[in-house]
C-alpha cells in the first residue's frame, strides 16, 4: 500500500481506496473504474501513483475492446451568458 502523504490542497489526511476515475484523452472521455488512489478525506482530492497512471494510459493506447460504452450529452454554453 502507497503512503501519499497529507493533500498538498487542504492538507488533510489521505487514504488509499478503489475510485472511479474520468480521464480525457484527445477529445476523448474515458471512464475507469476501481481504480487504486489515495483521496483526501477532507476535501476529496484524488491522488494517482505513477504505476497506476501509466496503467490508464497503456490501456487507452492499447485496448481494443472496452468493457462497456456510454453516450455522454455535450451541451455548448449560448451567447448572453456571462459569469
Amino acid at each position: 500500500m502507497h503512503k501519499y502523504g497529507d493533500c498538498s490542497f487542504c492538507g488533510g489526511e489521505v487514504k488509499c481506496e478503489k475510485v472511479e476515475f474520468d480521464y480525457r484523452y484527445k477529445e476523448k472521455l474515458y471512464i475507469f473504474k476501481d481504480v487504486p488512489a489515495g483521496v483526501c478525506q477532507q476535501c476529496g482530492e484524488k491522488y494517482l501513483t505513477a504505476k497506476v497512471a501509466k496503467e490508464i494510459e497503456r490501456r487507452i493506447q492499447t485496448k481494443e475492446k472496452w468493457d462497456k460504452t456510454i453516450l455522454v450529452p455535450i451541451d455548448v454554453f449560448s451567447e448572453g451568458i456571462t459569469a
